[in-house]
């Protein structure tokens, strides 16, 4: 009888623990929060579009400066670039942050080198002779 009590207040000792886990982990994640709003509401517009700007001139400076690396390499060049430039401007961020901008002027230059193409709807026809044609009237 004694073995059955000890393990039901066992259970219940870890079921308490689990509940109070869960609960701190929720009050965790709602501080987190509270504390990326008190950052981004201390980084200024004007921060963010320096970043920005540094951003695109790093991953320009390394697409010309670096031509013959690949990737990973010219990522690198264009970090240590855009860290040096943020040091001498004041701006403190974070690595993560260095490369997001980074990756972001290589989005946007992708975009523009890839611009979208229009589509256009083709229709065919068949010819008595069995012969394919576009029919003109559904092509541009």
């Amino acid at each position: 009888m004694q073995e059955q009590i000890n393990q039901y207040t066992t259970e219940i000792a870890l079921a308490v623990v689990s509940i109070l886990v869960v609960l701190v982990k929720g009050w965790l994640n709602g501080l987190k929060k509270k504390a990326e709003a008190y950052y981004e509401s201390k980084t200024t517009t004007e921060q963010r579009k320096t970043l920005a700007f540094l951003g695109k001139e790093a991953f320009s400076f390394a697409e010309t400066a670096y031509k013959e690396l690949k990737g990973p390499d010219k990522l690198a060049e264009a970090v240590k670039y855009l860290e040096a430039k943020a040091a001498s401007n004041g701006l403190s961020i974070t690595a993560e942050e260095v490369r997001a901008a980074v990756e972001a002027a290589w989005l946007e230059d992708k975009r523009k080198e890839f611009a979208p193409v229009e589509l256009a709807e083709i229709r065919t026809f068949e010819a008595k002779d069995g012969v394919n044609f576009i029919d003109p009237a559904h092509h541009k």
